[in-house]
This record gives C-alpha cells, sequence and structure tokens, in this order.
C-alpha cells in the first residue's frame, strides 16, 4: 500500500530540522532546534521531538516511516554510526533509539547521501544520472548518482567527498587527518580566515558584518562582506574555491559526472566561491571532461529534510515491493 506522508530529520553541526513531506515533495509541516551541544542523548532525543512533532495527527496507515540524514559515516547495511566528527554519535545506536520511542520505521544515511537524494528527486540534479553533491556546512559532505542510483560503496561509507587530501602538508582536519577539503571550506575553516582578516585594516567590512565583534565573525559575516562588495572577504572565499576546483579536477577525472550540485549553506550563498572553483575545473579538468555542469543547489535547508523523506518511502515501498 502506498503511504501520503514520511518525516526526513537533517541532523547538522548547527541546527536539527525535521518535515512532514508528501511523495511529491511538499513539506506540509517543518520544526527546527538548534543542535544540543550536551552530549549524544540530547542529540537523540531533540531528533525523536521533532520528529513526533512533525507526524502529530498523521494516521499509521498513511505514514511511510522515519528518514534520518547524519552528518557521520554511516553503515548503510548495518544502520550503524560508524565516526562522526562534528557530533559525539559514533557507536549511538541511533536508528533503534528513535524507533524505540516513535514506534515508527527509521533509516539513517549520511546526510550528504540524502543532500543528494533530495535534490535529484526534487531540486537542481533532477533527472542527472551521473552527479556528484558537495554539501558546504559546518563540515563538508557529499554524495555520487551513479547510472542513475545513489553510490555509497561496499559498506555504505562511500561519498566522503569533504575528506579528500588535497594538500599532504595541509591543515588538520577536525576528523584527525590534514589537508582535507573540509579544513579549508567548512564553516570553522571560513570563519577562521575572517577573523584574521577582521584583525587587520583590511578587515573592517568582515567586521561591520559581525557587528563590530571579532570573536562574532562567522563565515556568513564573510559571505555577506563579499556580496557587499569588499576585495579582501572575496578573496577569502575565492582562495576557498581555488582548493575546491582542484578537488573537483580528480572527480570529474575520475568519475566523469555530467553534473556537479554544490549545496549547503556556504555552497548556496558563496557565489564567488563556486565560481572560482569551476573556473579552475574547467581549466585543468582532462579534454572531454570539461563540459560538466557546474549548478548551486536549489532546496536550500530542505534538500536534507526532502532526501531523508524520500529515502523513508523508498525503504516503505521496498518492505512492500512497491516500484517507484
Amino acid at each position: 500500500m502506498r503511504t501520503t506522508y514520511a518525516v526526513g530529520v537533517d541532523v547538522g553541526g548547527t541546527r536539527i530540522a525535521a518535515g512532514l513531506v508528501e511523495r511529491k515533495g511538499r513539506i506540509v509541516k517543518d520544526v527546527k532546534r538548534l543542535t544540543p551541544k550536551t552530549g549524544p542523548f540530547a542529540v537523540v532525543d531533540t531528533i525523536i521531538d521533532l520528529a513526533e512533532e512533525a507526524m502529530a495527527g498523521v494516521h499509521p496507515s498513511e505514514f511511510a516511516g522515519i528518514g534520518i540524514g547524519l552528518p557521520a559515516q554511516v553503515d548503510f547495511l548495518r544502520q550503524e554510526v560508524e565516526f562522526c566528527t562534528n557530533l559525539p554519535l559514533a557507536g549511538v545506536d541511533v536508528r533503534s533509539l528513535v524507533m524505540s520511542r516513535t514506534k515508527r520505521e527509521v533509516t539513517i544515511d549520511n546526510d550528504g547521501h540524502l543532500a543528494a537524494l533530495g535534490e535529484a528527486r526534487f531540486g537542481a540534479a533532477k533527472g542527472a544520472r551521473d552527479f556528484l553533491m558537495i554539501t558546504l556546512g559546518t563540515g563538508v559532505g557529499g554524495g555520487m548518482w551513479i547510472a542513475g542510483e545513489p553510490y555509497r560503496g561496499a559498506r555504505g561509507l562511500g561519498g566522503e567527498l569533504g575528506h579528500t587530501v588535497v594538500d599532504l602538508e595541509g591543515p588538520p582536519c577536525p576528523c584527525g587527518g590534514r589537508g582535507h577539503l573540509e579544513a579549508y571550506l567548512g564553516r570553522p575553516a571560513i570563519a577562521e580566515k575572517g577573523r584574521e582578516l577582521a584583525k587587520t585594516f583590511k578587515g573592517r567590512a568582515v567586521l561591520d558584518a559581525a557587528g563590530g565583534d571579532i570573536d562574532a565573525v562567522t563565515a556568513e559575516a564573510v559571505v555577506i562582506a563579499a556580496k557587499g562588495g569588499d576585495e579582501f572577504a572575496a578573496k577569502i572565499l575565492a582562495d576557498a574555491g581555488e582548493v575546491l576546483g582542484r578537488a573537483l579536477v580528480s572527480f570529474v577525472n575520475v568519475l566523469n559526472p555530467r553534473l556537479i550540485c554544490i549545496g549547503g549553506g556556504i555552497g548556496e550563498s558563496a557565489d564567488g566561491l563556486v565560481e572560482r572553483a569551476t573556473q579552475v575545473m574547467q581549466a585543468e579538468a582532462l579534454a572531454g571532461r570539461r563540459d560538466v555542469q557546474v549548478k548551486q543547489a536549489v532546496l536550500g535547508n530542505d534538500a536534507g529534510i526532502l532526501g531523508a523523506a524520500a529515502l523513508a518511502f523508498d525503504e516503505h515501498d521496498s518492505r512492500e515491493g512497491l516500484h517507484r
């Protein structure tokens, strides 16, 4: 039996959002809260509270289940969290805890995979059979779509584009490695560059965007200053785009995708970063691959919710023997 609704939950390092979603991708109701910093079970409790709030009033017969996107390496086959850089969820049985409280079917996946699923089903990548999704937010995530299906790898751990090494001697990454994309493109990395700039006379626009408080400089303040025409803030984003572009060269040379979709809060707002990355990729990718399209995602903060709900629908339909 085809169901009408699913709940998608998008768990980020800054906020957690949940939405009640119809099959065609309309979000009927959405709720959100800041991500707790008081431990893993506070995070799980918030996921449960938001999911229950989103699905309140829906009859069980109309409900497919709950999909949850986590900023973590998720063994999709075992439905286990292997590693989580920005939240203390490694080893926590998120799926079972949420199922036991909500009494609903639950499926978890990496948040980058689900952002890709959201854009593939309802957004900028609709109709694309071979594409990459890169999400630039608190961390850097991603997903790969090959021959019309998500590629997760042997254990469901594939697609960690944010932990591609771009410099062997580069800065430390939150995961413990060095020189990964996330070390250059995550919010903390861009914010740190902004704070360094704000300490000098060249950083007036960034400092103004942060309300005059150096400690309050965020990646968003850098983006605001750049959009306002500040050349020094724009250079921070262009330098980050240079790094992303070098990584895109490798992705394009290896995978030859039709489309690269760049999302996340930074990816969808920092136009200069995306433009520079595209320039570098088009200049340096091997011949025959440079016609790849680069698009900014269009679903914004809804990508994760929609992708997680789509996962819940797909898993329900698979259990029921239904075809999309």
